[in-house]
């Protein structure tokens, strides 16, 4: 419910105050534009969203702390997508003969390409889900959506995986 004495200005004369602080606080801390823009309007959605949750904190204090951990986020799935996009997918079994590891990797690149495809919300949801081990609560949490939402994009995320590996499966059965 909104209250009597807030409007949308309120939101606009804070952004105002505070955004030039903090982008050059994430610009520095990032040494990304793209990141540092990134990082803080998650913050001041973040800030607004939940604004008079805590109302003995400042309001420095607390957007400060919202951009620094919105930038732990932001770097860690960006580690986290950069891994991925390195490292092959490998079969548990450590007695691999060299026509199984070139399968194997032509599986990780085909996979990854797949991922790679898909729309950037549901790319990033199923990495933080199956790489990150996250909850869709976790998810909904960092992403700024809700749970739902994010178990929806992981469901599309798998089809589209298990219609890429089907077609791929049916490309070898041809060969053979």
């Amino acid at each position: 419910m909104k209250r009597e004495t807030e409007s949308p200005h309120d939101f606009d004369s804070l952004f105002d105050l505070w955004n030039r602080r903090v982008y050059a606080y994430a610009l520095k801390k990032t040494n990304s534009a793209y990141l540092a823009e990134e990082a803080v309007q998650r913050a001041f959605i973040k800030l607004w969203q939940h604004r008079g949750r805590n109302p003995d904190i400042n309001v420095e204090r607390q957007l400060f702390c919202i951009v620094r951990s919105t930038i732990i986020d932001l770097i860690r799935a960006e580690a986290t997508q950069q891994k991925l996009k390195a490292a092959p997918i490998t079969p548990m079994d450590h007695t691999v003969s060299p026509e199984e590891a070139f399968n194997a990797k032509e599986l990780s690149a085909m996979l990854r390409q797949a991922i790679d495809a898909m729309p950037e919300m549901r790319r990033k949801v199923f990495i933080m889900s199956r790489f990150e081990n996250l909850s869709h609560k976790e998810i909904a949490h960092r992403l700024l959506i809700s749970p739902k939402t994010a178990e929806n994009h992981i469901n599309l995320a798998l089809k589209t995986l298990k219609k890429s590996l089907l077609a791929l499966l049916g490309i070898f059965v041809n060969l053979f």
